[in-house]
């Protein structure tokens, strides 16, 4: 098929029997973060266009909306009462793939299969949630979910194109269908074909994990995209690994309507059956955490030259030296030593930074190139400080500093970047250079924290505070603040 052809190609929406393009290219801008600033009705009118229930081209009335309705619930198993009823907007809401699940378009000539059974694929690039090998085991893990069950055999290329190209990638990711940001969208495929059909990409704005937990399995999902590179529509049943909304299954086996599919496309494996592969248990790259060491009692703050991170959590003031941490109250009673391992137990000995978002009350500590987000004692993480935008050659982020509306100043050497808590972006025209904003500042300070509408910039046994006007209104000792006598 010729490329300028190929680029009207819908993402898996096909037939098992025809290639299919969309009558006319239409593009629905539906980003996750603004899902929770629509109404339901708005929130419905989009999902039904998106995902091939309303003809875009065409105006919806309510007749037609209450049509679509019944089909969408139909095909999530819903109770089918054509109208927009808490469940419906409820399943709305949930991560899903990006493949449209109704095909109103034209068909041509063709089956909507690879023609050979030994199926090339390569990785082109991949996300720093996770070290490089446990992806390569992950992707080959998922394509064994199809080998298993056909004749297909699925060989891995390093170089030059193959048939399935995976990748991660972020909103414009370099095809017509951008993605979302987190959740809402976690992927989509093209139908095999030429060119760019037979891709996958994955949402690199989503935490990719190997298991249950925080974040979303690339196992799972990767098994879930190859069938539509393979040339597989969604299931509306429920437990299918094809059905369109994402849900983690810890053990693992294709339902037998995935099986019906993609035998219908190529035939059955011959030889005994074999034993579908169960993703693992894990949920991030691993890590070594906080041992759980006695704490030391006679350790005493005053004495230390160098904190490795200070900071204001619930309304504290926290030190952090190698494992354990100190906390001076409001009314300025120090109290500690305590273990980090105890509190945070995921953490490392040794962390650079930390703040609390004051409006969800999430907490972040950053330790070398990661960073971690606890809610009370669920944690999301290590994820790599680059998913937030920051540059792949930065080292850490020594200093953090809340701002208004969400906004959050991390802070390395001479240059700190503005971060999006909501988005977990870096705002865009960033980094800016500290000296320009924070005048007489130190520029290699190692801790930079807000406390009390107060900036301070710590550097040695030292501290330097600058007031909401940008003056550098006092300077002092570190153990002022420690409250030592």
């Amino acid at each position: 098929m010729k490329l300028g052809v190929m680029l009207f190609l819908v993402l898996g929406t096909c037939s098992l029997r025809a290639w299919c393009v969309p009558l006319k290219s239409v593009y629905v801008t539906f980003p996750g973060d603004l899902i929770k600033n629509m109404t339901d009705t708005q929130l419905a009118d989009e999902y039904l266009k998106r995902y091939g229930y309303i003809d875009v081209l065409q105006k919806s009335g309510l007749q037609a909306t209450s049509k679509a309705l019944k089909k969408l619930q139909r095909q999530l198993g819903l109770e089918e009462t054509g109208s927009l009823d808490q469940p419906t907007v409820d399943a709305m809401k949930q991560p899903r793939c990006g493949v449209p699940d109704i095909r109103n378009y034209q068909t041509f000539e063709g089956d909507l299969k690879w023609d050979h059974t030994d199926v090339t694929y390569r990785i082109e690039n991949y996300s720093p949630d996770m070290e490089a090998s446990l992806i390569d085991d992950t992707i080959a893990r998922a394509f064994k979910v199809w080998s298993d069950v056909t004749p297909l055999t699925f060989t891995r290329l390093y170089d030059g194109t193959a048939d399935i190209m995976i990748s991660f990638g972020k909103a414009d990711h370099g095809d017509f269908y951008p993605f979302d940001g987190k959740d809402g969208l976690l992927a989509h495929a093209y139908p095999p074909g030429e060119g760019m059909q037979g891709d996958v990409h994955f949402d690199d704005d989503e935490y990719w994990t190997l298991g249950s937990g925080p974040g979303y399995s690339l196992f799972l999902v990767a098994a879930h995209e190859f069938g539509h590179a393979l040339g597989l529509a969604h299931s509306n049943i429920n437990d299918a690994l094809m059905y369109p909304i994402y849900r983690y299954i810890e053990d693992f086996s294709l339902n037998q309507d995935d099986v019906d599919g993609i035998q219908y496309i190529y035939g059955p494996k011959t030889g005994p059956n074999p034993t579908p592969p169960k993703p693992k248990t894990t949920t991030s790259s691993p890590t070594v955490p906080t041992k759980p060491t006695p704490v030391d009692p006679s350790l005493d703050p005053c004495e230390v030259k160098d904190f490795d991170a200070i900071t204001e959590i619930q309304k504290e003031l926290h030190f952090f030296k190698d494992g354990q941490y100190w906390k001076i109250s409001s009314s300025g009673k120090r109290k500690g030593p305590f273990l980090v391992s105890e509190k945070w137990p995921a953490l490392p000995a040794i962390i650079n930074s930390a703040f609390e978002d004051q409006l969800t009350k999430k907490i972040y500590f950053f330790a070398d190139k990661q960073f971690w987000v606890y809610t009370g004692k669920d944690v999301l993480g290590p994820r790599k400080i680059e998913k937030l935008g920051l540059p792949s050659d930065l080292d850490r982020v020594k200093g953090s500093v809340q701002r208004r509306n969400g906004k959050v100043l991390l802070f390395n050497g001479n240059n700190f970047w503005r971060l999006d808590v909501k988005t977990q972006l870096i705002d865009s025209g960033y980094p800016h250079v500290t000296d320009s904003f924070f005048y007489g500042m130190p520029n290699d300070a190692h801790n930079v924290f807000r406390f009390k509408r107060f900036f301070y910039f710590f550097r040695g046994i030292y501290y330097w505070r600058m007031n909401a006007k940008r003056v550098n209104d006092q300077n002092g000792f570190v153990k002022d603040m420690v409250k030592c006598k």
